[in-house]
């Protein structure tokens, strides 16, 4: 291989970043390829890895996606979103949800957890906590090693239904450092189940008195 400077580097000899030696492997995607290996040997395998639709995109959708290709819609959008679709947004959670935003606090990504990582990128210093509720997504750890940040996980149980509760929140933050903000992790579709906001007043409080901020992947 040869680097732009001209000179011959082995592959096999190019340094990582301290950062991204932290990171693991994902364990989703070390499940799903077993499960392509075993069903390269005839197995019949039910995979429960990727969170991947079982059905193809809807011809909606595809018809949409074509139109816009054969309009030359095909150009770079302003960084928060195509201004249309964020008020479309906006009136969905108005419309679905209850929720008033302007669609100008609408912001479009590729995914919830592209969100979450921008957020942690843009508000994480070295050593601040992020509390993460056990199970989780994950990919939410090593998001918040890349930030920086010190994951602080909690343990939910199907008693709670896999919710936080507020003794678990209050022991655990406080042994925290009053100097450092933290960043809550806990996502409104834990474990395929959706909560609306009285549904987190508990959470909601404690964000309140310490300095906390709960970003959630998914909100329907």
């Amino acid at each position: 291989m040869e680097c732009a400077s001209g000179l011959w580097h082995d592959a096999a000899m190019i340094r990582l970043s301290s950062r991204i030696q932290k990171i693991k492997p994902s364990a989703t995607l070390t499940i799903t390829a077993k499960a392509a290996e075993l069903r390269a040997e005839g197995r019949d395998i039910i995979s429960l890895s990727v969170g991947e639709p079982d059905f193809d995109t809807p011809k909606l959708a595809c018809d949409a996606a074509i139109a816009a290709i054969r309009e030359g819609f095909t150009r770079y959008t302003a960084v928060p979103g195509i201004p249309e679709l964020r008020r479309a947004i906006a009136d969905k959670f108005r419309r679905d949800n209850g929720l008033d935003y302007a669609p100008e606090e609408v912001l479009v990504s590729t995914g919830g957890k592209q969100c979450i990582y921008n957020l942690l990128q843009a508000m994480l210093d070295a050593g601040d906590e992020v509390v993460i509720p056990a199970p989780y997504w994950v990919s939410y750890a090593d998001i918040a090693v890349l930030a920086g940040g010190v994951p602080k996980f909690i343990e939910t149980s199907e008693s709670t239904g896999f919710r936080t509760t507020p003794e678990q929140l209050a022991l655990l933050l406080a042994s925290a450092d009053d100097k450092h903000p933290r960043g809550l992790a806990n996502g409104s579709d834990q474990v395929g189940r959706n909560f609306m906001m009285h549904n987190n007043a508990h959470i909601v409080a404690i964000d309140s008195r310490r300095r906390t901020i709960t970003p959630a992947e998914a909100i329907d």
